[in-house]
């Protein structure tokens, strides 16, 4: 199936396209950071909101990491 004219993108669509572990991508669902709509037990991702979402994921700075001592 073609993926790029799919309106609605599941989790595991929304991870091969953003190369995120479909955990994270849950996870990310559960916290409300990325928008869906949710019904029954399915996530649905709105291609377009998933576009503006990963379009704003590359323009954030990266974040630093510290060593834990």
């Amino acid at each position: 199936m073609d993926n790029s004219l799919t309106m609605a993108l599941t989790p595991e669509m929304v991870a091969a396209e953003s190369h995120k572990h479909v955990n994270t991508i849950y996870g990310l669902l559960k916290e409300n950071k990325l928008p869906h709509v949710k019904l029954g037990r399915s996530y649905l991702i709105s291609r377009i909101e998933f576009e503006k979402w990963l379009a704003g994921q590359s323009n954030q700075p990266p974040t630093a990491r510290t060593a834990a001592n």
